[in-house]
């Protein structure tokens, strides 16, 4: 069983804590930038017979006693990188579900460089996790088309019912905005999904290829009156003779499914009819994630390259 830190007390954050300790993982030390809960115990927090503190900071924690950290807060990655690199420094694997850090060598360039660096330095490892991007649209894809024979195309396409997820969601996604107020937050990156590209270049990497020519866009999905009602997203790309595709639709009036479907020898489709829950399945995949993340190579590592097996 693992020592973790973790970092990062929001909904999902705490999710994460209490199926650790479901799975019998020790909590060493709790961080958390809020300074409400700043000092509060695990226990007034949650209920949990833990008493370890909130601390407001990665540098004002103690790190010495723990094995994993888990960074479960923010999303890009120049907001993580020296707070990662703090816990890479101090001897720590690191699994963090920040989006962009899912494939942090797109949007992260020298930062993720130097992470990698400090990881090998150090001798573990650093490893972006979720459900997507980090399971439905880039690692399950990745999976499938390894049984299909020379593919050309990777078609992915996700559907979420924001109706039945958290207000935090519907946030992300614009519901209530009008049309010209959704294309102002979006431009300025306050809304929309981050980490989309992230995974069509996961699958180019499972293909051995690099993504060329990758384009990325996304658009309101309109109800009367100029109500917004959410987002639809897509990014595409080649990885070499094979055109990767991935369409996002998260609004009010969704079907909740994912499609897997990949052009080769076989064909092959893969539905998941009632679509993978976003965070159930975030929180049992940082989670698992801190059970493997031991035995993977040191660096800065992606999903594809954790080991499946926890012994």
């Amino acid at each position: 069983m693992a020592r973790v830190v973790l970092c990062g007390m929001g909904a999902v954050g705490t999710e994460i804590l209490k199926h650790l300790v479901e799975r019998g993982h020790t909590i060493t030390g709790v961080i958390d930038a809020d300074p409400a809960i700043a000092g509060k115990t695990v226990a007034e927090l949650t209920g949990l017979p833990i008493g370890v503190r909130v601390h407001q900071s990665v540098q004002s924690a103690p790190l010495a006693d723990s094995d994993v950290a888990v960074f479960a807060a923010k999303s890009r990655v120049e907001d993580v990188a020296g707070d990662i690199a703090a816990l890479l420094s101090a001897g720590l694997d690191v699994v963090t579900t920040a989006e962009e850090m899912v494939y942090p060598r797109h949007a992260g360039g020298d930062q993720a460089g130097r992470l990698d660096a400090i990881a090998k330095e150090k001798g573990v490892s650093l490893v972006g996790v979720g459900v997507n991007p980090g399971f439905v649209m880039d690692w399950v894809p990745a999976v499938v088309a390894s049984a299909s024979k020379n593919p050309t195309r990777i078609h992915v396409v996700r559907s979420v019912d924001v109706s039945r997820r958290r207000q935090q969601l519907h946030m992300r996604v614009g519901v209530g905005l009008s049309r010209a107020r959704f294309e102002k937050e979006l431009a300025e990156g306050r809304i929309g999904h981050i980490g989309l590209v992230e995974s069509a270049h996961l699958v180019a990497l499972s293909l051995g290829r690099k993504l060329e020519g990758a384009s990325e866009g996304a658009f309101p999905v309109l109800g009367s009156e100029d109500y917004v009602m959410g987002v639809r997203q897509f990014a595409e790309g080649k990885a070499g003779d094979c055109v990767i595709r991935l369409d996002l639709e998260m609004t009010t009036t969704s079907a909740d499914f994912d499609v897997i479907e990949v052009t080769g020898d076989p064909v092959i489709k893969l539905r998941f009819e009632k679509g993978v829950f976003g965070d159930s399945a975030t929180v049992a995949m940082a989670v698992h994630a801190v059970e493997r993340v031991g035995r993977a190579q040191p660096g800065l590592i992606t999903v594809l390259d954790l080991p499946l097996s926890c012994q």
